[in-house]
């Protein structure tokens, strides 16, 4: 997005020295009208995030509020009507405020879905704010259960609380499986596999056929499966190797190391595995 601004920064220079008649006018004004909307709607989108985060940690605040205002320890043995329904009426807020939270929460994981879940930064503070709902909610849970014991509130765990209840815990295991469906999604997105054998040991695994790499036929147990955000370097055991897969030149260095042996170092792991989810390294 900053290199969009600074491109539409560069465009409305240009136009500038252009004349309105002009077809490189027309045509600079058109990419210049394209870029604004891009940055209209990425701020829109911005906006509607922070907005969402905000409500959610306003709820945060109201519901600490309105705890500490239910006083499970009164003065006199009994408590009167008006008090118990003020209660009730409490923890109903509460239960409203755990709803809304946790539906802005699933806003705020769509959004991560739109974008393939790319977002680390909204994928973290996705993970914080459902933590803190589930500490929120067990401290409602834990307040309501004493005063059920302290009978404070007639009721109390009646139909529509318990419904409310059971709404959150509902909506908290949907969003549950949309967080494992995108754990999965991201898991599968940074999987790779790699092997390294002599030539003779990649023809008889089927993974080298007519001096070529091919994967139809191959003994797939040959390859080590990782996540290639956790795989910088390969060690290889040998003096002399040669990658089979295609790999951009700059994404890569073959390194010798203290014993002479080479090591593959991976500088560029997004730009090494671009053509490629499959690492064959053939050493003599």
């Amino acid at each position: 997005m900053k290199k969009t601004l600074i491109f539409a920064s560069l465009l409305s220079l240009a136009l500038a020295s252009c004349s309105t008649n002009s077809g490189e006018y027309k045509t600079l004004k058109a990419q210049y009208d394209s870029l604004a909307l891009v940055n209209q709607n990425y701020e829109s989108e911005l906006h509607e995030t922070d907005s969402l985060v905000a409500s959610v940690l306003t709820n945060f605040q109201e519901i600490s509020s309105v705890e500490g205002m239910i006083n499970v320890n009164p003065m006199k043995g009994d408590i009167r009507r008006s008090e118990r329904d003020r209660i009730k009426d409490n923890m109903l807020l509460i239960n409203d405020k755990l709803r809304a939270s946790n539906d802005a929460i699933n806003a705020l994981t769509e959004k991560l879905e739109k974008s393939g879940g790319q977002n680390r930064r909204l994928q973290a503070t996705i993970a914080a704010l459902r933590k803190e709902l589930e500490a929120q909610k067990q401290r409602v849970q834990t307040l309501t259960e004493e005063l059920e014991r302290k009978n404070l509130a007639i009721g109390l765990l009646d139909s529509m609380l318990t419904q409310r209840m059971s709404d959150v815990d509902r909506l908290n295991a949907a969003t549950a499986q949309q967080a494992a469906a995108l754990a999965s999604q991201d898991k599968e997105l940074n999987t790779v596999r790699y092997c390294v054998g002599t030539k003779g040991d990649l023809k008889d695994m089927k993974i080298l056929q007519g001096g070529r790499v091919a994967t139809e036929q191959a003994n797939m147990s040959y390859f080590t499966k990782t996540d290639r955000r956790d795989l910088s370097q390969l060690p290889l055991y040998s003096r002399k190797a040669r990658l089979l897969t295609v790999h951009p030149a700059s994404s890569y260095e073959l390194l010798p190391g203290s014993d002479k042996q080479l090591v593959l170092h991976i500088k560029n792991s997004e730009a090494f595995w671009s053509n490629s989810k499959i690492l064959v390294v053939q050493v003599d």
